[in-house]
């Protein structure tokens, strides 16, 4: 068995040859050989993790339209011609190395190593467009390939036309003769299947009799000129197409040495970027190299094992310690986790991602194995003559920047004579400081690897509990192979049990009994730590869960309130489009009807919009809590006030310079602004000799928006015309001179307005306006 099929590398290439885009890159995947060369290591995997970061970033690099056509290439380097197939697959590859090219120029990190393959590449633009002139993409030879090719197609359009004409025009007239009246091909001319005993009458070819005898293929004499000349276009035709194939394959010949290295560059990349996309599948990493003695692997996850299943491990081994001693039951895992190793570095060496987070390898000058199981894929069982002659080739070779994995080394034979003879070969790798990484039962082999420090030893954890192995990996402490518990689980008589275990303990010497305690304490310790990181983990998750379902609430929280700030919107719409169609329905009535009949009537509409609003008040019972400053409106006459003082029973409002307590319940919130405070002058309006009412003689606007003031002002002038008010001010201030603008226009549109004019200085001078009524 070699190497390879060993440490089921050949299964990795499998693989990564599936993901490959055509037949070179695959057969280059599965010819790869691991180097031993650090040059071309170090260049290899720079490639790869250049190739694994733009996959990761870029998506994997295109490859459609490549295949392979080495073959055509070199055909149209002898000077022969090809099929117009042929050309369609040189113009597909030039176009999938201009795609290629685009790619890379869109790759913004530092690339040099796929850059130096990608710059080699030639693009030959004229070729392909000189070919796609003359090749559709059907493979065909267009019309315009050429005059001649496009004037000969004419007239055979016109012949076969002419032709179709003939047939109908002799069928018409001979319909008696006709058989099923169908037409046929003989040697490109067009015939007709009449019965035999007419096919003297037409005169003209005959090319035959039907199978039955009963009809006759003949060519009649009508059609025999445009079948002359039809078959002189086809010739004409021929020619020509042979002729611009011939032109198409010297355009190929001449950069068909270009498009050879062209092609077997594209197989390197390819051969890169499928090695990528396995990686990027399985969050695989680039080993970082190293000319140190030392590996070092990180959450290591054996590649051919799925994804949930696998067990990650660390590993490492460094200077001063170079052997590796794996112990542990059988199946717990201690080949597997030797195997991870080697394949890593042999992965390494091949330019390949390796599944871990984090690697370190060294430059070895050879990897030597030694593993016969029924583990792997590709089972090996062998005997202990073939297991020896591995180790002996090992031992001739070896030299201190080899790498040796040996699995069950000495077994086979004796447990004494095996231990014997495991412990001389590592002590002979020992003293040439070869990297060895060794697993093995035998006790002797323990206490061997405890009492040397350039030995680490390491066991795979067994689950007592469960009796089954967990094939978790533990540096410091040499396995058990709890054969005896096993064997109590299925079922041997207990006095054969502790019989073996007092024989067990009689061998052992007192060294190995402290050493046994040791490591039971230590394996308790491990044990718990795993437990604690496996709750810590929990944790983190879990933390992870509470903030993303913060992180939701919040989110949802932003919508509701977005919601309802909407809805407030629509409603406060509704009410100022409800509020003008009032304005409107009384500024028509003032039209036709009576003051006092005017405020009668907006008086109705008062009560009855106050009327609805205390009614779905009470529906909805809404609370509301107020303070000092806040400006409320009266639900029973829609008088708005501003709150003074709040207590327990009532609240203090002042309205119109008058205070008064009012229930909560009485009020409701306001958007209105109440106007600050000024000396105002009052004129009064005497009806029949006695006082009415009275009212400012002012509409103060500052600090409203124009559309706010037009409405207020508006307000103002009905109730200044209820109260009779023949002059009054109008503060609108200076600012931009938009709002003064607003109100002088809104005065020009009203017919009792007889006059109005700027302020004089004691007025308020340009910052208020001075109306006069008819």
């Amino acid at each position: 068995m070699g190497i390879e099929n060993s440490l089921e590398l050949n299964v990795i290439k499998e693989q990564i040859a599936e993901r490959c885009s055509f037949s070179l890159s695959r057969e280059l995947v599965l010819n790869i050989k691991p180097s031993y060369d650090s040059l071309i290591i170090k260049r290899d995997n720079e490639r790869m993790r250049e190739a694994l970061m733009t996959t990761i970033e870029y998506g994997p690099m295109p490859f459609d339209g490549v295949h392979d056509i080495s073959t055509m290439l070199i055909e149209a380097k002898k000077g022969r011609d090809l099929t117009a197939n042929d050309l369609l697959n040189e113009i597909k590859f030039v176009r999938a190395i201009a795609n290629i090219l685009n790619y890379e120029r869109e790759i913004s990190k530092y690339h040099p190593a796929l850059k130096d393959l990608i710059d080699s590449l030639s693009y030959h633009k004229k070729t392909e467009q000189f070919l796609s002139s003359c090749i559709n993409e059907y493979g065909e030879i267009m019309d315009s390939a050429s005059p001649v090719l496009k004037d000969t197609r004419r007239a055979l359009r016109a012949v076969e036309s002419e032709i179709s004409e003939a047939v109908n025009r002799f069928m018409s007239a001979h319909a008696s003769s006709i058989v099923d009246g169908i037409t046929t091909i003989r040697n490109n001319r067009v015939v007709v299947l009449v019965k035999a005993s007419d096919k003297n009458s037409f005169g003209g070819l005959q090319y035959g009799d039907s199978a039955s005898g009963l009809a006759s293929y003949i060519e009649p004499s009508v059609l025999v000129g445009p079948n002359n000349r039809k078959a002189t276009l086809l010739s004409k035709e021929a020619d020509e197409v042979a002729r611009i194939l011939g032109e198409c394959s010297f355009e190929v010949g001449k950069v068909a040495d270009e498009e050879l290295a062209n092609l077997e560059t594209i197989a390197i990349l390819d051969a890169f970027y499928a090695r990528a996309k396995w990686g990027v599948e399985r969050e695989a990493m680039v080993a970082n190299l190293t000319n140190e003695k030392e590996i070092m692997f990180q959450r290591a996850r054996h590649p051919l094992i799925e994804k949930n299943n696998v067990v990650a491990n660390n590993y490492s081994l460094k200077n001063p310690q170079h052997m590796l001693l794996i112990t542990g039951p059988n199946t717990g895992g201690k080949t597997v986790s030797m195997k991870i190793i080697g394949l890593f570095v042999l992965m390494t060496y091949c330019g390949m991602p390796i599944t871990a987070d984090d690697a370190i390898i060294p430059f070895f000058d050879n990897v030597f194995v030694d593993i016969g199981d029924d583990q792997s894929v590709v089972s090996s069982l062998s005997s202990f003559s073939a297991h020896v002659e591995k180790l002996a080739d090992v031992i001739d070779n070896a030299t201190g920047n080899s790498l040796a994995l040996l699995d069950e080394i000495g077994s086979g034979t004796d447990p004494q004579e095996g231990e014997s003879l495991a412990i001389a070969i590592l002590n002979e790798l020992r003293e040439r400081e070869t990297m060895t990484v060794a697993t093995t039962h035998y006790s002797r082999l323990k206490a061997y690897g405890k009492r040397h420090n350039d030995i680490l030893v390491a066991s795979v954890q067994f689950d007592m509990e469960k009796l089954a192995p967990t094939y978790r990996y533990m540096e410091g402490l040499t396995g058990q192979s709890n054969a005896l518990e096993v064997a109590m689980r299925y079922g041997l008589p207990k006095q054969i049990i502790q019989y073996a275990r007092f024989l067990k303990k009689q061998a052992k010497t007192q060294e190995d009994e402290l050493i046994d305690k040791l490591e039971r304490q230590l394996g308790e310790t491990e044990k718990k730590n795993l437990q604690l990181e496996q709750r810590l983990e929990q944790l983190e998750q879990e933390e992870s869960r509470l903030k993303q379902e913060k992180l939701q609430l919040e989110i949802e929280r932003s919508q509701l309130k977005e919601q309802a700030e909407k809805e407030a919107q629509r409603y406060l719409d509704s009410v100022k489009e409800e509020a003008d169609e009032i304005l409107a329905s009384m500024r028509e009535m003032q039209k036709t009807k009576k003051y006092h009949e005017v405020l009668e009537e907006r008086q109705k509409l008062n009560r009855e919009k106050y009327a609805k609003e205390q009614e779905s008040d009470c529906k909805k019972e809404i609370k509301k809590s107020y303070e000092p400053g806040d400006v409320v409106e009266l639900k029973a006459g829609g008088g708005i006030a501003e709150v003074i003082e709040v207590r327990r029973k009532d609240i203090t409002i002042e309205l119109n310079g008058r205070r008064m307590h009012v229930k909560p319940h009485q009020i409701r919130p306001s958007l209105r602004v109440i106007p600050k405070k000024k000396i105002q002058t009052t004129s009064p309006k005497i009806v029949s000799g006695a006082l009415f009412s009275t009212m400012s003689s002012e509409c103060n606007l500052i600090g409203m928006r124009v559309d706010e003031a037009m409405e207020a002002l508006e307000d103002y002038m009905d109730d200044a015309k209820v109260h009779g008010l023949k002059q009054y001010r109008i503060i609108h201030g200076d600012g931009s001179g938009a709002l003064r603008k607003a109100v002088h226009q809104k005065l020009r549109g009203k017919q009792e307005v007889e006059s109005y004019r700027i302020g004089m200085p004691q007025e308020g001078g340009t910052g208020a306006t001075v109306v006069k009524i008819k």
